[in-house]
């Protein structure tokens, strides 16, 4: 019976060990620092850093190749790299199945139902606390933007101007293309964040009823 309830207190205080770290890890602030290109495809570079460089984790993403790096005190203690599988997916029979499944009728989701107003709003409103939670010192944002329905196109040139109020200095030259559907970007942003307030102001946002109609419309059909 001792042996017991010295095992139970072990294993409470590891408990109460890892409830601290999360808890520590949400409410000390992350200083970050990342560049997005988007043209034919997406390459990611973010680099973060916990309580003066006590956690650090870089990461560079190109395609489907990803190679993140985890530090500790400024040394690397653990690193996961994978390889671009580009010329596994160009064989020749698993082409026609992926246009098959896209191309499968359904009840999917539809651009008129990213335009309703009342999804819109809450979108904004997430998207200008997130703004504010991040705290970018600066931010960089250049290219060519454009979607097959002009509306969503409008609304994206829309929400350029929110972000030049939320962030005065703000570095933004985006053009928008009504023509043709096109997505050239270059996003550079440096700054601190709480982690904890995004995850808050995240569960909150998807919890209110027009974003969980569109997050959880596929598992109902």
């Amino acid at each position: 019976m001792l042996v017991l309830l010295i095992i139970l207190k072990i294993l409470l205080y590891i408990l109460l060990f890892i409830l601290g770290l999360v808890l520590l890890l949400m409410i000390i602030p992350f200083n970050y620092s990342g560049q997005v290109l988007a043209a034919d495809g997406f390459r990611v570079q973010l680099v973060l850093g916990w309580a003066w460089k006590l956690l650090g984790i870089n990461a560079e993403i190109e395609g489907e190749a990803v190679d993140i790096t985890l530090q500790v005190m400024d040394r690397r203690v653990y690193r996961l790299k994978s390889r671009n599988t580009e010329e596994k997916e160009e064989q020749p029979g698993q082409k026609p199945e992926k246009k098959e499944k896209e191309k499968k009728p359904g009840k999917g989701l539809s651009i008129k139902d990213f335009t309703d107003k009342t999804l819109i709003n809450e979108i904004l409103e997430y998207f200008k606390k997130v703004i504010n939670i991040a705290k970018p010192k600066y931010f960089h944002l250049y290219g060519t933007y454009g979607f097959d329905d002009p509306s969503l196109t409008g609304i994206t040139c829309g929400i350029t101007g929110i972000i030049k109020n939320l962030i005065p200095h703000a570095r933004l030259h985006l053009t928008p293309d009504f023509s043709q559907e096109i997505i050239d970007l270059d996003l550079r942003a440096e700054g601190s964040m709480v982690v904890g307030s995004l995850v808050y102001q995240t569960v909150r946002t998807i919890l209110k009823k027009p974003v969980r109609r569109i997050l959880f419309s596929k598992k109902k059909s």
